[in-house]
């Protein structure tokens, strides 16, 4: 939730470009509209002129970043933008130094396995393991999903100022999306106090119905929260004393993946939030 200085701030309102900032708003109505788009509807998402929308569309795709279908006439995202997130991906340190713990999780406990990290108040999946269960799930590893109703986020959230809890609440609401959805502040904040004594936080078919998730935080060497794994299971409830017992691998792996980051501390006794 860092937020620029004011003088990264005046720093680009000076050197911005326009063109490039339209181009990057074309790119980004894809996230809302996977299956593609026309001329006209880009246009309209971005609320720039058609003609505009057409001579950008052009040099996307001969860049590779858009491709067009001939058929239909709409763009959809092409594949370099695949290849620079790939590139990026292998480069996170952490995605490779917990794939071995996640790889043994998933097999341990035959669910499905997210790492997850925080990302402007929102959850952004950067792995995944699908379960053994026939049910996909909404997740996909560069998806994003709401902070606070899902296990990742409460695991990161449990961890971040209470005043960047409370102006995520302010800035984004809390959505509700199932009917045990948290949708007030203080309810959220107790949660998060409970997240950090248990040590793992629990989503209770808070997100989607039947199904429920624990999660861990995870540390780098200096004993911040970075990131989270969580296992997810399709179920009908979820007792505490079932968390609890869910939860255990869990943190086991967190705890393994933050000692090969470099934290060797005890992490129930750092990251407690202040006002």
């Amino acid at each position: 939730m860092n937020r620029p200085s004011p003088r990264r701030t005046a720093e680009y309102e000076y050197y911005r470009v326009r063109v490039v900032e339209r181009a990057l708003e074309v790119l980004g109505v894809f996230c809302r509209h996977p299956g593609g788009l026309t001329l006209a509807e880009m246009a309209r998402s971005v609320g720039i002129h058609k003609s505009t929308v057409h001579r950008l569309a052009l040099t996307l795709e001969k860049a590779g970043f858009l491709r067009r279908c001939p058929a239909s006439g709409r763009y959809a995202l092409g594949l370099k933008l695949l290849e620079l997130g790939a590139v990026a991906l292998n480069g996170v340190e952490l995605r490779r130094e917990a794939r071995p713990y996640l790889e043994r999780l998933h097999r341990d406990t035959g669910c499905t396995i997210h790492l997850g990290i925080l990302d402007g108040g929102e959850v952004v999946y950067i792995d995944k393991f699908e379960g053994n269960n026939s049910i996909r799930l909404y997740s996909q590893v560069g998806r994003r999903a709401p902070a606070h109703c899902t296990g990742l986020g409460k695991a990161l959230l449990a961890f971040q100022p209470v005043s960047a809890v409370r102006h995520l609440a302010a800035q984004r609401g809390l959505k509700r999306h199932t009917s045990e959805t948290i949708t007030t502040v203080q309810e959220l904040l107790a949660e998060l106090e409970r997240v950090r004594a248990r040590g793992f936080a629990v989503d209770m078919a808070e997100h989607e119905p039947l199904v429920h998730c624990v999660a861990a935080p995870i540390r780098d060497h200096a004993g911040s929260v970075i990131a989270a794994v969580s296992r997810t299971m399709i179920i009908p409830s979820l007792s505490e004393a079932e968390a609890r017992n869910h939860a255990e691998p869990v943190v086991a792996a967190a705890a393994a993946i933050s000692a090969n980051m470099g934290w060797s501390g005890d992490a129930g006794r750092a990251g407690v939030p202040i006002s």
